[in-house]
């Protein structure tokens, strides 16, 4: 038997009326749209010969970049969970290709900053794999009153992902969030 319904299967052991349940049932939707997404992702990854790392860096700081941050490589590290010697070799990888330079701290001389220089038209292949004219639409199908709901929402989430395990990211969202 087949069915055109995508929904995830239901939790049996909580009410669908308890908020709890509403809070797991929207995960569980986000969890579907991730998989999916990250199934995009890699055919994205082949598309533009970088690495899920790679991709990950880029994210991160070009989400920094546009709140106004610098990030240093320890922190990029640290956000990927990966070792010094792992970050200098993708460092020097993103900045052979074109799509970050190294820059000395503006705080501190020893230092240095990543500054992200990818065109304008890569980013947005960067940040969500390609821009596919298919979730355009449906993005745009949403009012101006949901959409804004919705990156608020995912924006939060985001942020929790990033804390899990992460103690340091707790000191980062912070340090955004007062840039902002």
């Amino acid at each position: 038997m087949t069915t055109d319904d995508k929904r995830p299967a239901p939790h049996y052991w909580y009410s669908a009326e308890t908020d709890r349940e509403r809070a797991i049932d929207v995960l569980e939707h986000v969890r579907a749209y991730g998989a999916a997404d990250s199934a995009m992702q890699r055919r994205s990854e082949k598309t533009m010969r970088m690495n899920e790392n790679d991709i990950s860096a880029l994210r991160y700081l070009l989400r920094a970049h546009e709140r106004g941050v610098t990030v240093g490589p320890r922190e990029l590290a640290e956000y990927l969970g990966i070792q010094s010697s792992s970050i200098t070799v993708l460092l020097d990888r993103l900045e052979k290709t074109g799509h970050i330079r190294r820059e000395p701290s503006p705080f501190d001389r020893r230092a240095l900053i990543i500054i992200p220089t990818v065109p304008t038209d890569e980013i947005h292949r960067a940040i969500l794999g390609d821009v596919r004219e298919e979730l355009v639409e449906v993005a745009s199908d949403l009012s101006p009153e949901d959409a804004a709901t919705v990156v608020e929402f995912m924006d939060r989430l985001r942020d929790a992902v990033d804390r899990i395990d992460n103690p340091t990211s707790s000191k980062q969202q912070a340090k955004a969030r007062s840039a902002e």
